[in-house]
């Protein structure tokens, strides 16, 4: 029996949700269906040929879910491996996308590993590493953040966080949850088989520190590879990793708002790699049948209820396929085996590999939700890659339903650039972007169908509302029928009495009222609509 806290936690989230069902599915406004339903793909980038586009991230302005802002490698010279970050921004959810410049500064010739994140204010911040541009490789110079607070039209001068040339593998994340008292803290970590490094913002970007009363970039542990960040409800803060040569997933939390934080621990033992287990060429793991580089890599998210999962890509079953653990008490303690389990058991994918995951939760649904990418023979001659979302409607105790998102699978042989000038090595990105909504999912991919490496979108909803079909008629006033007042219309020839605005019309509209909604009692308001609907 879980106790209040946890109780109206998951009252909060559903309240909304719940209302608008019940009076779509009741009261003869519609039909209502939950589920996963893609939208349609849409090219959200034009490039030329030596502007290939991979490794892409998306996020959605809590404020305005109809603004995004993505980002992704945008490359100068792919066979040299050259590269600045271009990102792009959407007030239409996507139908339309439009590109903005970040401003370098003076020695930077690129900047590489986008991740981008709002906060409560719908303030963006994009995290980059700086690059010089050598003469057979690249070198970091450290870490910057930029922020936008147009929608991700303009971009602030960047704040510079760290200048360490082994800076590598950032990522970021906002602290946009009411319950929390760190709300609109915005973290950021990284770490490339070197210490784990941190700062944080606690006054919406304009100042930056580390743990406690640091400078940015205080080091939490000694190593660590490609970190990722999750907050809980209450604001507890989960920090994820995964060593390629390792079989462990390991964590950090801090319960203060990154003041500081308990001390590590593994919290999955059994991963099995990537690396180890696939083809190796000139160092880098790749599928049979493909030349670009994938390694494993963490994704996770906070749900409902102090749920947190992990994510990961795994070998065990002779192919990749997308494992996850889960803790359903704040990363105290994990559920399952130790090792984690497929997040898809019932599915079988043959000789497909799945890679790439990304795990997000709705805002106001708690339904969860975990990308990837397919890669394999979609056509008996051509190995190419689909991009597929499964969901959980059980905060994430199992994913019951999955959809194909690309209407056409894409060939990473296309325009790929070489990793670190090596044709050998193909690189299409080591993850792609997906942000979860008030109840959708906005995803952002690498796709070559135009013949370039570009990026394409798609916003998938996991309701449907259904309204019944209604013939076009042609009303004619005959009496009244003004602002509330009832009256006398001709319809199809025949007379209809309309009624005064009545006790339905005045309820509905005071449950589209936020306040109203986050504390009616709904057995009140259930009981109240029964009895209308039987006058």
């Amino acid at each position: 029996m879980p106790d209040n806290d946890r109780f109206r936690e998951l009252g909060e989230v559903t309240l909304k949700n719940h209302l608008g069902d019940m009076a779509a599915n009741r009261y003869g406004l519609g039909f209502v269906q939950s589920g996963l339903f893609p939208g349609q793909p849409r090219q959200a980038t034009q490039s030329s040929p030596t502007q290939s586009r991979s490794e892409s991230v998306i996020a959605i302005n809590p404020l305005n879910e109809q603004n995004m802002i993505g980002a992704s490698k945008k490359f100068i010279d792919p066979a040299k491996y050259r590269f600045k970050l271009g990102p792009i921004y959407t007030f239409d959810a996507g139908v339309t996308w439009n590109a903005s410049q970040l401003p370098l500064q003076p020695g930077w010739d690129g900047m590489t590993d986008p991740t981008v994140a709002f906060d409560n204010f719908g303030h963006a911040f994009l995290v980059g590493e700086p690059l010089r541009f050598d003469p057979t490789d690249l070198t970091g110079l450290g870490m910057a953040v930029y922020r936008s607070v147009d929608g991700g039209v303009t971009w602030q001068p960047p704040f510079r966080l760290t200048t360490d040339t082994s800076d590598d593998k950032q990522w970021v994340l906002c602290d946009n949850n009411a319950a929390s008292p760190y709300q609109g803290n915005v973290y950021v970590v990284w770490g490339a088989s070197s210490p784990l490094r941190f700062a944080r913002s606690t006054d919406h970007g304009v100042t930056w520190k580390g743990k406690g009363s640091d400078p940015p970039g205080s080091t939490l542990v000694s190593y660590a590879f490609a970190p990722d960040i999750s907050i809980s409800a209450d604001g507890t803060v989960h920090i994820f990793w995964h060593d390629d040569s390792s079989s462990t997933i390991k964590s950090l939390r801090s319960t203060d708002g990154g003041g500081t934080f308990e001390p590590q621990h593994i919290v999955v033992d059994g991963v099995v790699s990537l690396r180890g287990h696939l083809p190796i060429t000139n160092g880098w793991p790749h599928f049979d049948h493909a030349k670009f580089r994938v390694i494993t890599l963490v994704s996770s998210c906070a749900a409902p209820g102090g749920v947190v999962l992990v994510t990961w890509a795994d070998m065990r079953d002779g192919r990749s396929r997308i494992y996850y653990r889960r803790s359903h008490d704040n990363g105290v303690t994990w559920d399952g085996p130790a090792a984690g389990q497929a997040l898809l058991p019932n599915v079988s994918y043959g000789d497909y590999q799945c890679f790439h995951p990304s795990v997000a939760c709705t805002t106001a649904t708690g339904v969860v939700g975990c990308s990837f990418y397919v890669f394999g023979n979609w056509f008996g001659s051509s190995y190419r890659i689909h991009v597929q979302l499964a969901a959980s409607w059980d905060f994430g105790a199992s994913f019951s339903q999955f959809v194909k998102v690309t209407d056409q699978p894409w060939d990473p042989l296309v325009n790929a650039p070489f990793s670190h000038g090596d044709p050998q090595v193909h690189f299409i990105g080591e993850y792609f972007g997906m942000d979860a909504g008030g109840d959708s999912f906005a995803l952002l991919w690498t796709d070559t169908r135009t013949g370039v490496q570009e990026l394409f979108s798609d916003v998938v909803a996991t309701k449907k509302y259904t309204f019944p079909h209604v013939p076009e008629l042609v009303a004619q006033i005959l009496i009244g029928v003004i602002q509330d007042g009832g009256g006398w219309v001709l319809i199809g020839g025949k007379l209809h009495k309309v009624p005064p605005r009545g006790p339905v019309t005045e309820l509905l509209a005071a449950l589209a009222d936020q306040q109203v909604l986050e504390t009616a009692d709904i057995a009140t308001i259930e009981a109240t609509l029964h009895k209308i609907a039987g006058r």
